[in-house]
């Protein structure tokens, strides 16, 4: 099965096509919890682990952790977290992630001022609602806090970070005309509307150097059910600027959820992922509820794409790639796409260490237990 033939993303080999995509379990990175969930998803077989979402600014900013002693801890924390990943055969990446406020402050998804105090004010490109226009030293900010964190990201033992520009968050609502009414360098035109992306990409490149994998998680636009002629052409442009590999989702404000539940067919947003593969060089992810070998296997033999995300079927059962390379998929355990167990950690940051991540496998987010 190709589906099992190992892929080149600049210097960084990956094993298989099988990713664990980022989803947000909120289950950070420094425990053994973390370190338990995500080795088991590369025990099983998984060629490429991503994280959740987490702020760029947990990389990029010392005082969060008191000061540079604090943060060279933390890297030494994460080169725990990474070499347990690593021993267990997968590959691992970090996505870096930027929302409505500035500054972003400690943590992963949800960054409210009663959750993170260090959270800043709310902001957007343009004002809207309750936020704030950013400014242009505050956009500069953010474009070397990317790169600063990705070279953190790195001397941490991450074999990549992935940028998150999809699912209306900063990035792709900055590409976006009907979210981005700037009138500065920034806005107005696709060429200003893209240059955020581009401008962090380019000094994520600089800081990183010429060897270390770059991913962008794009969220392509739609129009008419068919994707935006713009993200053809902002795909291309994040090629040139230095990207390795594009993992193609949605901008979030398409026909689609993010997360398809079981009435979305299988490969939800492959109909982005496709023409994208078409107008470039570099490998593309394909995301979408695509849970079972034949769906997988059919979309890189159709060259839709050149990997396969595989989320949450991995938190039902981590050992899918094994079973399926062994023809044991009869003992795989389903996942039924219902959005319920592994989407609440989104939502809820209360949630107790033993909450199930998944209805169909209890050990979830729990396979720290059996590790002593």
């Amino acid at each position: 099965m190709k589906l099992f033939e190992p892929i080149a993303i600049r210097n960084m080999v990956v094993p298989n096509r099988i990713v664990y995509p980022a989803i947000q379990l909120n289950l950070g990175m420094n425990s053994r919890r973390a370190r338990a969930f995500f080795s088991e998803r590369a025990r099983g077989g998984a060629g490429l682990i991503l994280t959740g979402d987490t702020s760029i600014d947990n990389f990029a900013c010392e005082d969060l952790w008191g000061g540079n002693e604090g943060m060279q801890d933390f890297i030494k924390r994460l080169r725990v977290f990474t070499g347990d990943v690593h021993a267990a055969g997968g590959k691992v990446a970090v996505q870096l992630w930027q929302n409505n406020r500035f500054p972003q402050g400690k943590g992963t998804q949800v960054s409210s001022k009663e959750v993170y105090p260090d959270a800043g004010e709310r902001v957007a490109p343009s004002a809207r609602e309750d936020m704030r226009a950013l400014t242009l030293i505050e956009i500069d900010s953010i474009i070397y806090r990317f790169a600063k964190g990705a070279r953190i990201a790195k001397e941490a033992g991450f074999d990549s970070i992935e940028i998150h520009g999809a699912h209306t968050y900063l990035l792709s609502q900055f590409a976006n005309a009907a979210t981005n009414h700037r009138t500065d360098q920034f806005g107005g035109s696709l060429e200003n509307r893209m240059k955020f992306g581009l401008d962090i990409v380019r000094a994520t490149r600089a800081f990183v150097g010429p060897d270390f994998p770059i991913m962008f998680r794009l969220g392509a636009m739609e129009e008419n059910g068919k994707i935006h002629p713009e993200s053809l052409i902002y795909a291309q442009e994040l090629e040139k600027a230095g990207v390795d590999l594009l993992d193609i989702s949605t901008g979030g404000w398409g026909p689609n959820p993010i997360s398809p539940p079981k009435k979305y067919p299988m490969g939800t947003f492959v109909y982005l992922a496709e023409p994208i593969k078409k107008a470039v060089k570099i490998p593309v992810i394909a995301v979408g509820r695509i849970n079972t070998p034949e769906a997988a296997e059919s979309i890189l033999q159709k060259g839709q794409a050149d990997m396969i995300a595989i989320g949450r079927q991995l938190i039902a059962d981590p050992y899918w790639p094994q079973k399926v390379r062994e023809n044991r998929f009869k003992d795989v355990v389903p996942c039924e796409s219902c959005n319920i167990n592994c989407y609440a950690p989104a939502f809820e940051r209360k949630l107790p260490a033993d909450a199930p991540l998944c209805k169909n496998n209890p050990v979830a987010g729990r396979e720290w237990e059996n590790k002593g």
